[in-house]
């Protein structure tokens, strides 16, 4: 086996080119103290445990979602599929206050917190803090899910996965989609 050179590579993830680390794109809605939605996209969000349900998101203190989230305690993470992709983007580039629709998207009720869950996307965990660990201008919330949607039409079809289409965030300007799950063995 040849042996491969194995270089230093920077600290700073918005400098890798290739990123070898990857994030799941989601959409976060929170409640603003007005009231209204916000809405925003993450990727440094990850499954932390199970009994119960924990997942880590990190944010910046100065982002509107950290923000309502230390000040309400709840969210949805709303999962898109990749043909929301350029929607997602867009969204970023939104002023605040950010409504949900502002990003051409529909706000539906969540079926246990106050945030909105968006329609366009195919699953929702609805979610309430618990815990939080600051580093700096950045925040890692650990939160609790509470509760589970998902479309229908991805249980009904041969390959879940191939339906939902989730992406994730590489570098600037790049995402990358799974299109098909693959069991271990195939």
């Amino acid at each position: 086996m040849d042996k491969k050179k194995k270089i230093p590579f920077g600290l700073d993830k918005r400098t890798w080119h290739p990123s070898p680390l990857i994030g799941q794109i989601v959409l976060v809605t929170t409640v603003n103290a007005d009231n209204a939605s916000n809405v925003a996209p993450k990727s440094w969000i990850s499954m932390m445990a199970f009994d119960p349900p924990i997942l880590a998101l990190g944010c910046n203190f100065q982002h509107t979602t950290a923000r309502n989230i230390l000040r309400q305690g709840e969210l949805v993470v709303n999962i898109p599929g990749a043909e929301l992709a350029e929607v997602v983007w867009r969204s970023s580039e939104l002023p605040h206050p950010r409504p949900v629709e502002a990003a051409g998207l529909t706000a539906i009720p969540a079926l246990k917190v106050a945030p909105p869950r968006i329609e366009e996307c195919k699953a929702h965990l609805e979610c309430v803090h618990d815990h939080h660990v600051s580093y700096g201008d950045e925040i890692i919330i650990l939160v609790k899910i509470v509760a589970v949607s998902i479309d229908e039409q991805a249980l009904e079809v041969p390959d879940a996965y191939e339906y939902l289409q989730l992406f994730a965030f590489l570098e600037a300007d790049t995402f990358g989609v799974i299109k098909r799950g693959q069991h271990i063995y195939e």
